[in-house]
């Protein structure tokens, strides 16, 4: 078995046209509005680089629950002996297009593990010709940051039509890749958006209100997955420690801590009044600990109850968590890598954990794709998850795990 085969590709032109991929209309891939990659003229120019490539890092996702999704970023670094990532070198076959704001996309056995666009070109030069390129990339997360919504009153919508509403305004037009929304769960109210607003710190709110997932997919795809989608789904991967599941790991993180209790918490809407939910048992054992959500844009103090009540249920007693996975993807098959490197954040897998001394024997956990971090260089590919946890969902009705008896609770 032998190291997966990456792929970095960059744009150096501005309207490159090549015959076949422009945008067809009705094509589910190349008839999707707003993506980048099949425009209208024809399709960008991705200009294969691998042969200068040295290595290869990416970061996408979040460190744990609770936290906000960051902008997935990756760094590649290149040989520029020949100057080619030069942007003084008139002569190279990319000048004048080594310059910030170029689309790169990054494929593992031809699958995405990022899409973005490069932010910054390091340039590293070493007596006599040696040279390195650092092209710093990021994707369209950090296009949303550098974005404001201008004062308006929003219509009382789900939470996925917002985001829609605000992707369409015309101070934001948001173009820059596609975008997959679900409808969402929770009602959001016709609350006023003041001038100047951040537009990334708004979706945060939307995301927070619905309890759901807002990120950018691997192919660069701005996502939205409401919180009933993500425990609808049934889970592809199974990682153990003893030949029993579908991928092996070399190393397991396991943690608890105080970080994720909470106890009361204390949630509240422009729709009235906050709203509280404790538990007097927790409290009891671990003292008052405040979970405080007052930027919430529920239409309804029901909803903003509603969801304290869930974050109540979630977090008020502390458990042991399968924090991190990783594994040396030349370890495995050509089947198993891809079926890996498929994984996306926030689906759904199982940890199993073996034990040779105590109590259980073994313990098998399910859990959520929360982060994702590739580290590549030549012959070698580490790919390692941040993971959390399921164990508080309650049973769940239809759903593929937690409607499922002695898997969920009922309380």
């Amino acid at each position: 078995m032998t190291a997966p085969a990456t792929t970095v590709e960059i744009v150096f032109d501005e309207t490159p046209v090549l015959s076949g991929d422009a945008f067809t209309l009705d094509d589910s891939t190349k008839g999707v509005l707003n993506n980048p990659y099949f425009v209208l003229d024809g399709h960008l120019n991705f200009v294969d680089v691998t042969s200068d490539v040295e290595g290869v890092s990416v970061s996408r996702g979040r460190s744990r629950q609770l936290d906000q999704y960051s902008a997935g970023t990756a760094q590649i670094t290149l040989a520029n002996d020949s100057r080619a990532y030069d942007p003084l070198n008139t002569a190279s076959a990319y000048y004048p297009y080594v310059i910030p704001k170029r689309y790169v996309r990054i494929k593992t056995n031809g699958i995405s593990i990022f899409a973005g666009q490069i932010n910054d070109w390091s340039l590293q030069y070493l007596q006599p010709q040696d040279s390195k390129v650092s092209a710093s990339c990021s994707d369209s997360f950090s296009l949303l940051a550098n974005q404001t919504i201008d004062a308006f009153t929003p219509d009382q919508e789900s939470t996925g039509t917002r985001i829609s509403t605000i992707l369409n305004r015309p101070e934001i037009d948001f173009t820059a890749t596609s975008v997959s929304l679900d409808t969402g769960v929770s009602t959001l109210g016709a609350f006023p958006i003041t001038d100047n607003t951040n537009a990334l710190s708004y979706m945060r709110q939307i995301e927070k209100s619905e309890q759901g997932f807002f990120f950018t997919s691997a192919d660069n795809t701005l996502t939205f997955k409401d919180r009933a989608s993500v425990l609808a789904q049934t889970g592809s991967v199974a990682f153990a420690d003893d030949g029993t599941g579908t991928c092996s790991y070399m190393t397991l993180d396991v943690e608890t801590s105080d970080e994720l209790i909470f106890n009361r918490v204390v949630a509240e809407s422009p729709a009235g009044a906050e709203q509280i939910a404790s538990d007097t048992t927790s409290i009891d054992k671990y003292d008052t600990i405040t979970l405080s959500m007052n930027d919430l844009l529920n239409a309804t103090t029901g909803e903003v109850a509603s969801l304290a009540a869930l974050l109540l249920q979630t977090y008020k007693e502390p458990e042991v968590r399968f924090t991190g996975i990783t594994q040396q993807m030349q370890a495995l098959s050509s089947g198993v890598q891809n079926l890996l490197l498929g994984l996306d954040l926030t689906d759904l897998a199982t940890v199993k954990r073996t034990y040779t001394v105590g109590s259980p024997a073994s313990v098998t956990k399910y859990v959520t794709i929360e982060g994702i971090s590739h580290s590549i260089s030549p012959g070698s590919h580490t790919i390692s998850y941040r993971l959390g946890s399921l164990a508080q969902v309650g049973f769940i009705l239809d759903s593929g795990i937690f409607g499922l008896l002695d898997v969920a609770t009922l309380t």
